[in-house]
This record gives structure tokens, C-alpha cells and sequence, in this order.
């Protein structure tokens, strides 16, 4: 119930996404999408379980995977599974808006649409020119996506910053 109560608080009152998974039949398009060398930085940012993070770990063996998580019950249910899977994954419990994206090559994001527009801000001063953008539902509001690709009726839009 207190679990409940909190992700209650931080969707309506934060703006925080609901606890809700990316498709895996998306999270295949995206990765078929990528021509990765797996020396990439990637990030997964509101990363809940890491499964975004988990399949671009299985597919192209990258190393520096971070996610980040701030609702305490995702955070946890993600830590038991890269201990389990013994995955290098690093997922870190903090407020996406207080952490640094500067090394960041790739950042993955299926957010509300309040938070893209938080987002994109965060994006243009904090990120390199040519950092790549990929976002499942939602646009950044104030860019146009280099490319949109489609898995059923929903979008993945791919933005360079």
C-alpha cells in the first residue's frame, strides 16, 4: 500500500512516468536499428527494470550501462536482476535531473511528455553534439527527430543533440 501511495505522489504531483515497461517487440526494433561497436556509453533514464539496458548489454556486449531509477520499488526489482544475471549494468537511485550526461553517447527514455520537455532542456546543455536521443512514445516537443521508426501503432523517435 505505502509502494502504491508513493508512485501515486510521483506520477500526479512529480510528473514522474508510471512504472510501465517498453515493449520487448520495440526494444528489437530499436536494437535492429543500431549499429553499435560496444564501446558506447548508453543510458536508460527513468530505467526501471533495465531492459532496454539488458538487451543492448546481451546484444553488442557494451560495458558502460548505466541506469537511472528514482522510484524505489523498479530500483530494487533492477538491482536483484543484474546481481542474479551477473550483468556490469550500473543502476543508480537518483533524481535523472541531478545527473551528469556528459559522457553519455547514447540515452534511451520512454517518459511522460512532461518530462520530455524537461528532458530536452537537460539534453542541449549537458550533452555532446551528436549524442543520440532515442525516445519510445514520447517527442522532445522543440526537435525534430533525425529518424521515426514505428513498431504497431507507436513511434520511436531518434534525435541527435
Amino acid at each position: 500500500m505505502i509502494l502504491a501511495s508513493v508512485q501515486f505522489y510521483n506520477i500526479v504531483f512529480r510528473g514522474f512516468a508510471p512504472f510501465i515497461s517498453t515493449k520487448f517487440e520495440a526494444v528489437l526494433t530499436i536494437l535492429k536499428d543500431l549499429d553499435l561497436k560496444g564501446d558506447e556509453c548508453v543510458y536508460e533514464l527513468g530505467s526501471g527494470k533495465a531492459g532496454f539496458l539488458r538487451a543492448v548489454e546481451q546484444r553488442f556486449g557494451n560495458k558502460k550501462l548505466t541506469g537511472v531509477e528514482y522510484s524505489f520499488f523498479p530500483y530494487i526489482l533492477a538491482k536483484i536482476q543484474i546481481a542474479l544475471s551477473g550483468s556490469s549494468i550500473k543502476i543508480i537511485r537518483k533524481d535523472m535531473f541531478k545527473v551528469n550526461l556528459k559522457e553519455a553517447d547514447i540515452l534511451y527514455c520512454f517518459l511522460s511528455p512532461e518530462m520530455m520537455i524537461k528532458l530536452e532542456k537537460k539534453f542541449k546543455t549537458e550533452c555532446r553534439p551528436g549524442t543520440l536521443v532515442i525516445s519510445y512514445h514520447f517527442k522532445l516537443p522543440n526537435s525534430e527527430p533525425e529518424r521515426i521508426l514505428k513498431e504497431n501503432n507507436d513511434n520511436i523517435y531518434f534525435y541527435r543533440i
